[in-house]
This record gives structure tokens, sequence and C-alpha cells, in this order.
């Protein structure tokens, strides 16, 4: 369990392997989207399939990275968001920020 980045040419697949995110965790996670970048990445995806609630801190987390790949004119995408994690974004009126898939 964790976070974990898969590299497949031009796209790097983030998987955040945990039921909750707390933040704790963005230090790992930006490091992921760094060596994501270095690697050539143009695309990110962010896999969220099991992330069943995120705290602010974890939403902080994606924002900086949004702000880092949109800097770098990268694709910057959340997959796989389940209702109550989508219900947060929505909440923080979030979801126009992001790109979904």
């Amino acid at each position: 369990m964790g976070i974990y980045a898969q590299h497949n040419g031009d796209t790097s697949i983030i998987t955040i392997d945990k039921e909750q995110l707390l933040g704790i965790e963005n230090i790992k996670f930006h490091s992921l989207v760094r060596d994501s970048i270095e690697a050539g990445s143009k695309d990110i995806l962010v896999d969220l399939a099991k992330v069943k609630f995120i705290t602010s801190l974890g939403v902080e987390g994606f924002l900086h990275a949004r702000a880092i790949c949109k800097d770098k004119n990268i694709s910057f995408v959340l997959k796989n968001v389940n209702v109550a994690v989508m219900k947060i974004l929505s909440t923080l009126r979030l979801t126009e920020l992001f790109k979904f898939d």
C-alpha cells in the first residue's frame, strides 16, 4: 500500500493505494510528480480508485501538483474518482479546476 508511479512513454500513472488521503502523503506525491516530469512525461494521471476520503491537505497536494504541471504544459488528470471524493471536490468548488477521466 502507498503511493507509486508507473512510467509508460509520455504518460505516468501515479496510483494512490490507500483509502484515506490525509495530506501526510504530499511529500511522496510531489516527489513522484517531479520524477514523472523529469522522466519526460507529458501526461500525469492520478489513479484514485481506492481513495474513499480526502482531507483539505490532500486536496492541497493535488492543487500544488496541478499548478506545477500547468506551468510546464503537462496534463494533470484525476482518474477513477469515486462519488465521495468527487462530492468533497464539488463542495470545495474545485471540480472545474481538474480534468477527470
